[in-house]
């Protein structure tokens, strides 16, 4: 130890809560026996002991609690309201930051939603603006359709004509064999086409706005019954 000097211990500073705890336990007092001799509601003082201001009532009736509760544990007032009073404050300054941060939150989310739905729907009808424009023009771009209903490919006729249909885009432009064919606005295409004995080479195309085609290429032949019957009687 150093010369002049002399260690003194500190006592760490008890809530008000603590101070009422171990009084009321030094004095060996349940709290049903405070709450007959103090007419303060058992949930009250139990509140008090364990510092939990949530369920006590207005301030005004807290000090009364606290001084009569004092009062018979035989605590010192002074420093009973003492305590009460830091408490209080920090009570208050507890729950208005709660209060702030809730304030806050609720603040910022009413005040971001509707701009955030509005932006949202914006950006929706824009983008279904942009895909829309983009699927018309890839489709106008594109090749056109084309699909041969008749005749089927590689197929034996006994007549010199036959007839050629067939489904399109209705803005397209049909030709058989270099010869233009009529498209309904349903995209059908109907036409008849004069065969010369033998194998027939059937050329469908079609053609859109931007000059895109699309081709298909058929093979009919031409055979009369007189000369399938020769040819019969031939193989025979």
């Amino acid at each position: 130890m150093i010369s002049g000097f002399s260690k003194k211990k500190i006592k760490s500073q008890k809530s008000l809560g603590e101070l009422l705890l171990c009084s009321r336990k030094k004095k060996e007092i349940s709290l049903e026996e405070a709450e007959l001799a103090t007419k303060v509601k058992l949930k009250y003082l139990k509140a008090l002991e364990e510092g939990n201001w949530n369920i006590l009532p207005l301030d005004v009736y807290v000090r009364g609690f606290v001084l009569s509760y004092s009062k018979f544990l035989g605590i010192d007032k002074k420093e009973v309201l003492s305590l009460f009073e830091v408490e209080k404050v920090l009570k208050y300054q507890k729950h208005t930051n709660q209060l702030t941060y809730k304030k806050s939150y609720k603040d910022i989310r009413f005040l971001i939603t509707p701009r955030v739905i509005a932006s949202f729907v914006v950006s929706l009808f824009v983008m279904g603006m942009v895909g829309y424009i983009i699927f018309q023009v890839s489709n106008f771009a594109g090749m056109p359709a084309l699909k041969i209903i008749n005749p089927q490919n590689n197929t034996i006729v006994e007549s010199d004509s036959i007839d050629i249909s067939g489904l399109t885009d209705p803005d397209a432009v049909v030709m058989v064999n270099e010869e233009r064919v009529p498209v309904t606005e349903e995209g059908r295409f109907n036409s008849s086409l004069k065969l010369h004995r033998g194998v027939n080479v059937l050329k469908v195309k079609a053609i859109n706005k931007t000059k895109k085609e699309a081709f298909q290429i058929y093979t009919v032949e031409y055979k009369p019954k007189t000369a399938q019957a020769i040819e019969l009687l031939t193989n025979q």
